[in-house]
């Protein structure tokens, strides 16, 4: 399916899927008619919040740059939840657009709309082989409710 994806970038009406499992598998519900691929973003000026506890219990708050490995850990997570869903991995090396179906105009819309509609439905799913089809069919009803 993730090979299919054709190249664009986010124009008008798309959005990035979040760098995490829920996003990719929001993606993969919403086919790939719906998704664009384009270059991986440069992650040189990202950093990650770390934070550090000392054997006093002293908490120290601070940001990293976003490195190579942390790319690679972000990839094996999505790729780890999307298997555990039952789903293709997604390969790495792209930024992952959605098309934001008409009655939403942000990602966070769409994300808090499909989240809903799913626990909605069973609010005692935890895997994600369970949620995969439950998430197949909300997303999709959400692109066909479309005018």
């Amino acid at each position: 399916m993730w090979e299919s994806v054709p190249a664009g970038g986010p124009d008008e009406g798309w959005s990035d899927l979040d760098e995490n499992g829920w996003g990719a598998l929001i993606g993969w519900a919403a086919g790939p008619e719906n998704l664009r691929r384009g270059p991986l973003a440069d992650d040189s000026t990202r950093t990650v919040a770390v934070t550090r506890q000392d054997k006093d219990g002293n908490v120290t708050k601070s940001g990293e740059p976003f490195t190579a490995e942390d790319r690679q850990i972000v990839v094996e997570a999505v790729n780890s939840y999307l298997a555990d869903a039952g789903v293709e991995q997604r390969p790495g090396g792209f930024r992952w657009f959605v098309r934001l179906p008409g009655q939403f105009s942000t990602w966070e819309e769409l994300r808090a709309a499909v989240t809903g509609a799913v626990y909605a439905r069973e609010r005692q799913l935890a895997h994600p082989r369970d949620i995969a089809p439950i998430m197949k069919q909300e997303v999709q009803r959400l692109y066909g409710n479309q005018e």
